[in-house]
């Protein structure tokens, strides 16, 4: 089955599944379908998953080339990999966010085949392991791809990517970053239990490890929709086995006593009986599968029944192998053959619920049952090369008598003995803060003798990587220059002892560096983010004070490109994207164009632009997307657009080549609102008083003449750039001026 599943052009491009999940009820010929839940993709998880079949099988051939595959035809130019991709490597059209496992996993596969190929690690091992220690331990979603938050699975598979990285670093004389990447893995070791075990949790009188905490706090009191048509839980509620990965990855013992704490609340909380033998749901609360009521498939309406995953029997096969059980888990290897719909056949769900009989023939095959019974496939995916992989590796585990793909690295560093302590304090930078300029200098303390280490990796430039280093003297204390470039960039400090203690901290900076030549220049007044001056934020919130205040705008001419900036008094990430609450419009006046417009974005905006500020071309951006188009609306292409949360600049690079070199006459008009992706003008409405997604045109009720108009007439327009001796309380009052018109700034 494993070899099956590789793709016969390109070597090692094994997929996750020969079936489509849920094909019956999808429609072949509805284009939107094309990439729809297919599994005939590669996924770096999956992929893992069938490499750790092949080890065990003996076929390392195979298991290279898939090896291989990950690193040098799907991994991203920042170190990363896709969630998944096509066969040929290119990132699929249905791929959605960072998977940190998948970015550790081809490090960790790597090591244990022992490709040490010095172009390799230079090309494809450093970058994925850099990037790991600058978004880590929390960043993207888990390996069930539906949630976000510090998830003991996902944490298992960073610790150990890293710790092969070093052993790959090592082979290659890189002794820094081998120091750099093992002690932030050695920090995140000793965390794990802090930020995923709840000792407040309803489920027991005991600490138990959760799914995943949302900040890291595994005590707090969080509640999460599961997704999938599933309910909203307390995260110290929701329940998966992802712990056990800390076993089998070698980081935790198998007798670990808050492991066994928590075995009793798995089986209390996701085992099911079948007529096979037990099984163990992903989470629960799962709604991923068909209804257990009527047998209705998921897709399309997303919503339905999760059940047993015979994978998930491989897994809890291999903690009873680790405790002792050979027996335990020979009964578990014989349930996943008999989950198994033929011969090596094993799904991706098995039904855990009574019977549901097929529908009759004729039934629309978006609600009709194909019939279920107890202990046999689900509708989702059969067979899953997961579940196949999964089956192998625990029939060579018990062959051996122990885990045969268990990293030998993390076990020596982790298990073997307990990994050694030191001190360490930074004391600069400080976290979250904008630096003027390279060097910077990470100073602190820490034990007489020890030697610290300092990388500095920008996320905005593909996760490149500077790094420093000194031995401390006497007194204890460090200053150590790391150069930077421009944009963010995650700094881990590591202190290393003698005899091999570690400590770790980070610290995240911003360069705001815009190579070029500045030829505008504004600020605009702090707090008159409220329109003519009665205009009152969202009550919800997510919405921040200062999240629609501009305190600058910039014109900067780099060569090729033109780069605009604007400031906000605060750029907190909304709604999932650095700039998910702001609509920027900038109208930019050309003297020598011929064709110009004075329209708004949209007439719903409820303003025009000044004759002298006619525009030629309409830039509008926001964090879900985009609009750069002529007077006359045609599309002139697309422009890169970043934000950050720490200088709190938007900042926007628009090609010469279409916009034109702005010089003395050009005018900028720009208009700060409020993005609503449910709009048809893309700008968040009014009502009379806030309310919690619509601003409101007055704070409270009130009879002034600028409470009382219609909301939908106001303009849509909570800061404005005003031109000298121009008042936005006066330009922007709609009782004054019908419509309102706004002017813009000139470079001199």
């Amino acid at each position: 089955m494993l070899k099956a599943s590789e793709d016969k052009t390109f070597p090692g491009a094994i997929v996750a599944s020969l079936a489509s999940p849920w094909g019956q009820a999808i429609s072949a010929g509805d284009p939107a379908n094309t990439y729809f839940g297919s599994y005939r993709e590669v996924f770096g998880r999956d992929l893992y998953e069938a490499w750790t079949g092949l080890v065990a099988d003996g076929d390392i051939a195979t298991a290279r080339a898939a090896t291989l595959f990950l690193l040098q035809h799907q991994q991203l130019p920042d170190g990363s990999l896709p969630r998944n991709s096509l066969v040929n490597g290119r990132t699929a059209p249905d791929s959605f966010n960072t998977q940190l496992d998948e970015t550790a996993y081809p490090i960790l596969m790597a090591q244990q085949l022992g490709l040490t190929d010095a172009t390799l690690y230079a090309n494809h091992i450093r970058p994925a392991a850099n990037f790991l220690v600058a978004h880590g331990p929390s960043f993207g979603s888990e390996r069930w791809e539906e949630q976000g938050g510090y998830s003991p699975s996902t944490i298992a598979a960073e610790i150990a990517g890293l710790v092969a990285a070093a052993s790959l670093a090592r082979s290659n004389g890189d002794p820094a970053s081998a120091a750099v990447w093992l002690g932030v893995a050695d920090d995140w070791q000793r965390s794990i239990k802090g930020w995923t075990v709840t000792t407040n949790g309803p489920l027991s009188a005991h600490p138990y490890f959760i799914r995943l905490s949302k900040t890291g706090d595994p005590n707090a009191a969080i509640a999460y929709g599961v997704g999938n048509g599933g309910p909203t839980l307390d995260q110290r509620s929701v329940i998966d086995a992802g712990f056990l990965e800390l076993v089998r990855l070698g980081e935790l013992p198998a007798n670990d006593p808050d492991v066994l704490r928590s075995l009793p609340v798995v089986d209390a909380t996701i085992r099911s009986q079948t007529a096979n033998g037990p099984g163990w749901h992903r989470y629960n609360g799962d709604g991923y599968g068909d209804s257990a009521v009527d047998g209705q498939p998921w897709a399309p309406s997303g919503k339905g029944t999760g059940h047993v995953w015979p994978a998930l029997s491989a897994e809890r096969g291999e903690q009873h192998l680790a405790l002792g059980n050979a027996a335990g888990a020979a009964a578990l290897l014989n349930t996943m053959g008999a989950f198994a719909s033929g011969v090596g056949l094993i799904p991706e769900q098995d039904w855990a619920g009574t019977p549901v009989a097929p529908s009759p023939f004729g039934t629309d095959p978006t609600t009709a049952s194909i019939g279920f019974t107890s202990g046999s496939a689900a509708g989702s995916a059969s067979p899953l090369t997961w579940s196949a992989a999964s089956f192998v590796r625990l029939a060579g585990d018990l062959a051996a008598r122990r885990n045969v793909v268990q990293p030998a690295v993390t076990r020596a560093r982790y298990v073997s003995h307990t990994q050694g302590t030191t001190t360490l304090t930074v004391t600069g930078p400080a976290d979250q803060s904008s630096v003027t300029g390279s060097p910077v200098a990470v100073t602190g303390s820490t034990a007489a003798g020890n030697r610290v280490y300092v990388s500095a990796t920008n996320t905005d430039a593909n996760s490149v990587t500077t790094l420093a280093s000194a031995t401390v003297g006497s007194s204890g204390a460090f200053t150590i220059n790391v150069p930077v470039t421009g944009g963010t960039s995650v700094i881990n400090v590591v202190a290393v002892s003698p005899s091999g203690g570690t400590a770790h901290a980070t610290r995240t900076v911003v360069f705001d560096f815009v190579p070029g030549t500045v030829v505008l220049d504004v600020t605009d007044p702090n707090g008159d983010d409220n329109g003519p001056g009665n205009y009152a934020y969202p009550t919800n919130s997510a919405f921040q004070p200062g999240a629609y205040d501009i305190g600058q705008f910039q014109v900067i001419d780099s060569g090729s490109e033109v780069i605009l900036r604007l400031k906000t008094r605060d750029l907190t990430p909304t709604f999932g994207s650095p700039l998910g609450a702001q609509l920027v419009d900038v109208y930019v006046h050309d003297p020598a164009a011929t064709t110009t417009s004075t329209a708004a974005s949209s007439t719903t905006r409820n303003f025009t632009i000044a004759a002298p500020f006619a525009w030629s071309r309409l830039i509008q951006v926001q964090g879900f997307g985009q609009r750069y188009v002529d007077a006359s609306g045609a599309t002139l292409g697309t422009v890169t657009i970043s934000a950050n949360s720490i200088s709190r600049y938007i900042t926007v690079h628009v090609p010469k080549a279409s916009l034109g070199t702005p010089g003395p006459g050009w005018g900028f008009t720009v208009v700060l609102a409020g993005q609503d992706g449910f709009s048809s003008d893309q700008a968040r409405g009014f009502q009379p008083t806030p309310g919690d997604f619509q601003f409101g045109v007055c704070a409270t009720a009130s009879a002034d003449p600028h409470c009382t108009v219609n909301p939908g007439t106001v303009p849509k327009a909570v800061d404005v750039i005003t031109g000298p001796g121009v008042l936005q309380s006066d330009e922007l009052d709609y009782t004054l001026h019908s419509p309102v018109v706004l002017s813009g700034v000139t470079i001199p």
